[in-house]
């Protein structure tokens, strides 16, 4: 995107910011801003209202962009390029990704404080240390409760982080930028909706296997009782035959 805007205001220089050219590089910028918008709102809907569901995809996900900046950080301060620079990258993204796959809960510390860090900079900002501060601390303690919690935890985060992707893309598509209480609010009201339906979701599917264990349980002490009638009457045939 950056690209085409400086595509446009070099053409502007040159005197012929009213050409065709200016014109069309214009419209793909458009359509650039748009499309970015649109992959916004599928992607926080998705996040909101199926974030449980998708909980392992969307760890993974992260885990492996987390990885690949880290695998870049580390070739960084080792002074490592090249083919080898690559591997490292790799190597970091998939092992990180494949990690947070199989512990979920991982991910979703990893997401929880992301996110939290990420809104607290945005809102206060990092000029001050004590706003750094502030910001990793609450970004642990959130974290580690939506680890301990992890369906709940799970609910909670994906539906504010898609709240919030949705609402964004959603005032971004309609021109609404200039005014942040809109996409606030649209945001928020996007993540309330997102937690009652996944919630909702949640406590279905817990009522199910409450209700299939439930029916095992049943089950097994039907056996259990049939089982100690029988050894009950063998019993009392033995005593019988004594006699």
């Amino acid at each position: 995107m950056d690209n085409l805007q400086n595509i446009i205001e070099l053409i502007g220089k040159n005197g012929s910011s009213d050409g065709p050219t200016a014109v069309f590089a214009a419209g793909k910028l458009g359509e650039v801003s748009m499309g970015m918008a649109i992959a916004s709102v599928v992607i926080g809907l998705l996040f909101c209202f199926f974030g449980l569901k998708l909980i392992k995809v969307i760890s993974a996900l992260m885990g492996l962009c987390i990885g690949a900046a880290g695998g870049v950080v580390i070739s960084s301060i080792a002074g490592v390029t090249g083919f080898t620079r690559i591997i490292i990258i790799f190597a970091c993204a998939v092992v990180l990704a494949a990690l947070v796959f199989f512990l979920h809960r991982v991910g979703i510390f990893l997401m929880t404080f992301t996110f939290t860090v990420s809104a607290v900079f945005t809102f206060v900002g990092a000029n001050e240390k004590i706003y750094v501060i502030a910001a990793l601390g609450a970004a642990v303690v959130l974290g580690i409760a939506a680890m301990v919690f992890a369906e709940q935890g799970a609910i909670i985060v994906t539906s504010v982080i898609g709240g919030f992707s949705a609402g964004t893309g959603i005032v971004s598509a309609a021109g609404l930028t200039g005014n942040l209480f809109i996409g606030l609010g649209i945001a928020g009201a996007l993540a309330v909706i997102g937690m009652i339906v996944q919630f909702v979701m949640f406590s279905k599917k817990s009522g199910k296997t409450e209700k299939t264990y439930a029916k095992k349980s049943k089950k097994k002490d039907i056996m259990e009782s049939e089982v100690e009638k029988a050894r009950m009457l063998l019993d009392d045939d033995d005593d019988d035959l004594d006699d």
